[in-house]
């Protein structure tokens, strides 16, 4: 089932929550709507799922115009962060609860019903809990609970909204992988609305990144990190060192370093250097630069290192500390400095 999203606008008050997006989603894509709160991602999800009606645009599901239509109408299934299951029901109860609601004259049979749900709480690999309630789960076993009960009424598009928000940081990690492989089997065409960058780098087909209103830019996840279109994108899809840059006959100068001007007239520019896209040394090397350590922490097997030259911070890291083959890698050691790389963008102002 594609999705059309045409010049859609959407005021709260004076606030422009959404401001002309227009989108294609393929079908039996995994989309993934990323960006800082407020920037319009859960507006977006949330119309086209019919809960909000947009001020002006269009919305087509499969070429057919569905602006107006109903939520009830959409066949859409909705995934909240909080889960949002009945306490009252067990978890088979809460499965079944779309299917039993149905008018009667599309409702399943009973023994269809109960088919049904076991076969979907066998996807999610939770068959096992079928009697038990919302309160005897793990935060994880609600979510995949929650994503059955959305399946049940078998959507043509699937939603979700943070739907590993409420998480700790390893069972986010565990059901992200497991949404990518139940996806792959199912191929549903889904959206998904997330905050956090790896999330939407390691599980989506393609990143539509959103900010106040407006998308930066769509493209899978290899296109939006290593050619981002925007300063914002840059930045937001992880921590980066902020250059000034001079473009000059094809090269860019940061701070005395020379790179290719990807393509930028003559000028001032702005150079953004990722945290891995640096080399360093003890020794003197051609193009580099000498840097002092500032400071140096270990973040799980990584090594994060704040650089001084001048009045500029430069941050880096390292996969190891042994990489620069010195255990004894204090504050205040000399080094040697340059990029490997940058993402470029000529100023506007």
């Amino acid at each position: 089932m594609s999705i059309d999203i045409n010049s859609i606008h959407k005021h709260f008050g004076q606030f422009h929550a959404l401001n002309d997006v227009s989108l294609d989603i393929g079908s039996g894509e995994l989309v993934a709507l990323l960006g800082p709160s407020g920037c319009g991602k859960t507006t977006l999800l949330r119309i086209i799922a019919g809960l909000e009606t947009p001020d002006s645009g269009r919305l087509a599901f499969h070429g057919e115009d569905t602006t107006e239509t109903p939520v009830r109408e959409r066949q859409v299934g909705f995934v909240f962060q909080h889960y949002a299951l009945f306490r009252h029901l067990t978890v088979f109860e809460n499965v079944a609860f779309g299917l039993r609601v149905r008018p009667r004259k599309h409702r399943p049979s009973e023994a269809i019903i109960r088919q049904k749900v076991h076969e979907l709480l066998q996807l999610v690999q939770l068959d096992w809990l079928a009697d038990r309630y919302p309160s005897q789960l793990s935060g994880g076993q609600r979510q995949r609970i929650a994503l059955a009960r959305a399946l049940a009424v078998e959507p043509r598009v699937l939603l979700l909204d943070e739907p590993f928000g409420a998480l700790d940081a390893q069972v986010r990690k565990e059901l992200r992988r497991w949404l990518r492989r139940l996806h792959d089997e199912l191929h549903i065409t889904s959206v998904f609305v997330t905050h956090d960058q790896e999330e939407a780098l390691e599980v989506a087909d393609r990143v539509v990144v959103l900010n106040k209103g407006r998308i930066e830019q769509v493209g899978t996840p290899a296109e939006v990190y290593h050619k981002p279109a925007t300063p914002f994108v840059v930045e937001f899809l992880g921590q980066t060192s902020k250059l000034s840059a001079r473009i000059e006959n094809g090269e860019a100068n940061i701070l005395g370093w020379r790179l290719p001007s990807q393509g930028l007239a003559n000028g001032k520019a702005t150079a953004y250097v990722r945290p891995s896209d640096w080399s360093l040394s003890h020794h003197d090397t051609e193009g580099a630069i000498g840097v002092t350590v500032k400071d140096i922490r270990a973040v799980g097997p990584r090594w994060q290192l704040d650089l001084v030259h001048g009045n500029e911070l430069l941050e880096i890291e390292l996969s190891s500390r042994d990489e620069l083959g010195d255990s004894d890698l204090v504050s205040g050691h000399k080094l040697w400095l340059r990029p490997i790389r940058a993402h470029l963008f000529a100023n506007t102002q």
